[in-house]
């Protein structure tokens, strides 16, 4: 009687979790990581999306212009932004350090971004919608490689002639 039961228990347990299963949409999940719900809480928050349409993981080389193409629309109806209502910026460096670009509007919702690189590192493209928070809308990073102009500097221990000399006088480190 005993072995029945648990049977019984076990098979209704089984026909609930997978009723659960099927009865739970995909978008009920949640997101794993904090940085996940933040983005998610970003998407929701956001007057527009701004998406790229190109691909973000190309390395751009300093002093050549490219025109870079983004999509833009409201978050909450979908319809194409006017150019009045949003200004585009370029960061290099630290936060509150933006120049401002000049972008077309080439169709209803893509405005085009002439981007010149002066040196090498990690860029950011922010879009920002009039009337909406400066970082309401997430914004997409570029990477230029290259060489720094200028005189780079090492420290003393990645020299070798100085590492012979210290080791030649009796200094080791």
């Amino acid at each position: 009687m005993r072995r029945a039961s648990v049977r019984a228990r076990l098979s209704f347990l089984s026909a609930l979790a997978v009723a659960a299963s099927v009865a739970l949409p995909a978008s009920a999940a949640l997101p794993a990581s904090a940085a996940e719900r933040a983005q998610a809480a970003r998407r929701q928050k956001a007057p527009a999306t701004f998406a790229p349409l190109f691909d973000t993981n190309t390395r751009f080389k300093p002093g050549k212009t490219v025109k870079l193409r983004f999509r833009a629309r409201r978050a909450r109806t979908g319809a194409p932004l006017d150019a009045s209502d949003v200004s585009f910026w370029l960061r290099h460096g630290r936060p509150g350090a933006e120049v401002r670009l000049l972008a077309t509007k080439v169709k209803s919702d893509v405005f085009e971004i002439p981007f010149t690189p002066l040196g090498p590192g990690q860029y950011a493209v922010l879009m920002a919608v009039h009337g909406a928070p400066r970082n309401a809308v997430a914004p997409v990073r570029l990477g230029v490689v290259g060489v720094a102009r200028g005189m780079v500097e090492e420290p003393p221990e990645a020299d070798a002639e100085i590492l012979q000399r210290r080791r030649s006088n009796g200094r080791t480190r």
